[in-house]
């Protein structure tokens, strides 16, 4: 790996499912050295989802890389044309989900790189 950057192809990373959720996921953190931010690509298969979640520190950067997404942002479900770039602030709830019949790809990334930084969408 160079010291100037680091590459790799996203499709060569062998995905994995999610510890909390069970969703095939590509983390590229390891895979690129990144210090100062979490990007993984998602791969939402019909009826997967993601965590109804927040943040305590990190912001995330949503990218539709393949859809059109679903995601739902303090309350309101939306359809997410693919293409389209969503920053969510850390107290934002938040879940990107798929009710529909394709797979949607999401690059997900959140920053700065706290792990375990999430937690449950509201206070119970």
């Amino acid at each position: 790996m160079s010291e100037r950057y680091s590459m790799v192809r996203v499709e060569d990373v062998e995905a994995e499912p999610s510890e909390i959720s069970g969703t095939d996921h590509v983390g590229l953190v390891e895979e690129l050295g990144c210090t100062e931010m979490r990007p993984k690509v998602w791969y939402l298969s019909p009826g997967d989802a993601l965590s109804h979640h927040r943040q305590t520190e990190q912001e995330e950067f949503y990218y539709v890389l393949s859809g059109p997404g679903r995601i739902r942002i303090d309350g309101e479900l939306m359809d997410v044309e693919e293409g389209t770039a969503i920053r969510i602030p850390p107290e934002t709830p938040r879940q990107v989900l798929n009710d529909t019949e394709g797979e949607h790809v999401w690059l997900i990334v959140g920053a700065p790189p706290v792990e375990g930084d999430g937690r449950p969408a509201y206070d119970e």
